[in-house]
């Protein structure tokens, strides 16, 4: 038969074949398929084997001429390229087997992609059916409403136990069915559960791990439980103090796992220190909270750690990378750039010293601009006056202004779709990006809301005035300013700028949104998964974008801003990453950041007392010792876990322990006494701090991911404590602890336990008095500091010093 004839042949067949064929393909979780739909059945089919992923014919070049939609989000483009293209070789209605599509997916015809399945699977009687069917496609029948997994939440599976997963889609035209096998199943942690690819979970190891159900871009998600064996005696009980406790030891016990016992009063004081302040507690402080028998005394120091003023210089330190305060993207002169980014920390440590409701302090964000609601003349007066301040180095009165327009102001023009995924990121904990170009394929976001969204910040703008009254005053400014210089500075004369939302703006232009790339179609702006939010001259949209995202039915706001606060405390989130609240990516204790987001809004967004409520539970108060039930726990919070210190709590520990305080010079030049902590660049130039800084992880804050914070542990690490010339100047610093303490004509026993209180904030024990008295024994003059500087030395270059645990 001549090709041409059985092509004739096929689309005879083909014009002619009902919708759906009775089929009857046996299914391998049970039942048979009845009729085969391309959008339910082959698509799936389609997704689960990989063949329109990325690396595959869903690249935007395709395979070897043959391409398809990105995992399968265009039903139209994929019919035709499967029954229309190359002379419609891919599907042979005439001769099902002899279709190429089964033909390459079996390995019977030479495929880079490799066989994908069997000549005997289920894969290909159900391809081959559809093929033989007639290979037609009834538009909209596989439009998914809902996607529901069974058992929902939480699936327990014993040790060495199996458990099948059922997922069942709700379909537009109100049909429902099975689509287990045709899903793809994936596993976060397959140590402690491996899933088959159709759906059957299997127990390897007590423990938690989150699994991730995805039908042709729909996603589900849920939490496998490992729980360890029975108990001997039962589960004991164990006191509860709050909702944290509640939820936290709720979850323990389905997975019979028993929380450590709470930390001794030195190591809950050391942890309680370094995560409120990022420093480490006095040898006196220490002695002061052992010998304190009071019951409530934890939670006094609780209180007194959290009114402490380096407290909020913490959390400014923490927003600013969340907000992005990178020193190198603001404006210009160069010299005062570390002084704009230290203005942007203390705008935000002012507001968390004063514990503003976070949904202010976001709104003051969202919706700032320079005039921050002034005349021109009094805006000009405000600025002249802030850049005066900010030539002298010192304080300026920019934490006074009600927004925060360095938040907006850079020194190149940001697009917009920049500014979305920012405000995604650190508001919402959403990452955007790989909406951009295709919908996600672990989340619902398409490109229409990643362009919606990023279109409401199409009128963001900096410039030299909004209106021309503003533009005159501004341009006699610089004038005065040029002659002033004369003529060989005059073009080194500051600039003055102001960000403006264009449509609020006196002009009350509405600029236009940016379209979809390599299309011409435009997305209205609109919320990320709420309302369109349409630009209206003289309206600054901003404005409404605050009202949604802050209000208290948001789905994000609250949760993502609890789950950063959670994962400060505990080194890791409910979420984590905390910036990746997505379908795939569920919370570990969803019941738990429920209950904490209801506590933070019913609140009033108070920081300081989400803060206190995490800090006094019982679970942050828990040892780093793990137990027979626990010791393989990773996200349960049964016990404290052994974690990394910020960057700038390096920095401020290492000092604290040794007595010392860092100089801070050049543009970033800061008063004596001042912490890392409380600076606010991103980019330092003094060199021994900016290497520490870069080593233990400080991040740039060039992008929204709060990946940019490194926190894995690497040898230049310890190299840098044990060998840099500027810390081992610290340690013979004439008015340090060392050196002061070696003078101080103390017994060696008594050097010995100050140095462990200062550094490990705990006294030695025996041996380990013992052997560092032997080290100090008989001792005097330059031997004596050198031996007391060996001690200290040897104390800071320990795990047990350089980690919060």
């Amino acid at each position: 038969m001549t090709r041409p004839f059985r092509l004739a042949l096929a689309l005879v067949a083909f014009a002619a074949a009902p919708a759906a064929v009775r089929a009857d393909v046996p299914l391998p979780t049970g039942g048979a398929l009845q009729s085969v739909d391309f959008e339910r059945h082959v698509m799936g089919l389609l997704s689960k084997t990989g063949c329109n992923s990325g690396g595959c014919h869903g690249s935007f070049q395709g395979k070897n001429g043959f391409r398809l939609s990105l995992f399968g989000y265009d039903p139209a483009v994929d019919h035709a390229a499967l029954t229309r293209e190359n002379l419609g070789r891919r599907v042979d209605l005439v001769s099902p087997d002899d279709s190429l599509l089964l033909k390459k997916a079996t390995g019977a015809t030479s495929h880079d992609g490799g066989m994908r399945f069997g000549k005997e699977s289920w894969a290909y009687a159900v391809t081959r059916e559809w093929v033989r069917g007639g290979a037609k496609w009834t538009p909209g029948s596989g439009t998914i409403t809902k996607l529901t997994v069974t058992p929902a939440d939480f699936a327990v599976v014993p040790p060495g136990k199996a458990l099948q997963l059922k997922v069942t889609a709700a379909f537009a035209d109100g049909s429902s069915e099975d689509v287990t096998p045709f899903c793809d199943f994936k596993a976060a942690d397959d140590a402690v559960a491996a899933v088959t690819p159709l759906g059957n979970v299997s127990a390897n190891r007590p423990g938690d791990t989150g699994l991730s159900v995805v039908y042709r871009g729909s996603v589900q998600a849920l939490r496998v439980l490992v729980p360890a064996p029975p108990l001997a005696g039962g589960y004991p009980k164990v006191a509860e103090v709050n909702a944290v406790d509640r939820e936290v030891f709720a979850k323990l016990r389905l997975l019979n796992m028993v929380p450590s016992p709470v930390s001794p009063d030195e190591a809950f004081l050391r942890r309680l220190t370094i995560d409120t302040i990022a420093q480490l507690p006095t040898p006196e402080e220490v002695r002061a909270f052992a010998a304190d028998a009071s019951p409530d005394k934890r939670a006094k120091a609780v209180d007194r750690l959290l009114a402490h003023p380096l407290h909020a210089a913490v959390w400014a330190t923490k927003l600013s990378d969340i907000t992005g305060n990178n020193t190198d993207a603001l404006e210009q002169p160069q010299q005062l750039k570390p002084r704009r980014s230290q203005q942007w920390h203390e705008w935000l440590r002012k507001r968390v010293a004063e514990n503003a409701p976070y949904d202010k302090t976001v709104r003051d964000i969202l919706t700032a601009t320079s005039l921050d609601g002034q005349t021109g003349e009094a805006w000009l007066a405000e600025t002249l006056k802030l850049d005066g301040q900010l030539e002298k180095g010192g304080p300026t009165d920019y934490p006074s202004r009600k927004t925060l327009d360095l938040f907006w102001r850079k020194q190149a023009t940001t697009p917009p779709e920049v500014w979305g995924e920012k405000v995604a990121a650190a508001f919402l904990g959403v990452r955007l990006e790989c909406a951009q170009c295709h919908k996600h394929p672990t989340d619902r976001w398409t490109q229409d809301d990643y362009w919606g969204f990023a279109n409401l910040f199409s009128p963001v703008a900096t410039g030299a005035g909004s209106t021309p009254e503003l533009r005159k005053l501004i341009q006699a400014e610089v004038l005065a300013r040029r002659e002033k210089a004369g003529d060989a500075k005059k073009n080194q004369v500051n600039p003055i700028r102001e960000m403006v939302f264009a449509t609020a703006a006196g002009n009350g232009k509405v600029p236009a949104a940016k379209p979809i790339p390599m299309t011409t179609r435009v997305v209205e702006p609109k919320a990320l998964g709420g309302p369109a939010l349409p630009h209206k001259a003289g309206v600054d949209t901003r404005a409404a974008l605050a009202d949604w995202m802050t209000d208290a039915k948001n789905p994000l706001f609250a949760k993502s801003f609890v789950n950063r606060v959670w994962a400060h405390y505990f080194g890791v989130g409910l979420v984590n990453p905390v910036d990746d609240f997505s379908l795939a990516n569920p919370p570990t204790n969803p019941r738990l950041l429920d209950a904490l987001a209801a506590e933070f809004v019913g609140s009033g967004y108070d920081l300081r007392k989400l803060e206190r409520l995490v800090l006094v539970s019982r679970t942050y108060q828990s040892s780093y010792d793990d137990n027979a039930s626990n010791k393989f726990d990773t996200n349960n919070f049964s016990r404290a876990y052994v974690r990394p210190l910020m960057a700038e709590q390096v920095v401020d520990v290492l000092n604290a322990a040794l007595g010392v305080d860092e100089k801070f010079v050049g543009p970033e030049a800061m008063p004596a006494g001042t912490k890392m902590v409380e600076v606010g660049a991103s980019r330092l130039q003094n060199a021994n701090l900016a290497f520490a800084l870069r080593i233990f992880g400080r991040p740039p804050r060039t992008t929204a991911c709060d990946c940019e914070r490194a926190s894995e542990p690497a040898l230049p690490q310890s190299l840098f404590r044990m060998t840099d010339p500027a810390v081992l100047a610290k340690f013979n610093d004439p008015t340090g602890r060392a050196v002061t303490l070696a003078k101080g004509g103390k017994p060696d026993a008594d050097v010995v336990e100050e140095a462990f209180l200062a550094t490990l904030t705990r006294k030695p024990t025996a041996a380990e008095s013992a052997e560092a008295v032997k080290h100090l024994a008989g001792t005097t003059g330059k031997a004596r500091i050198d031996g007391v500087v060996d001690l200290f030395w040897a104390l800071i270059n320990t795990r047990e010093f350089i980690l919060n645990h």
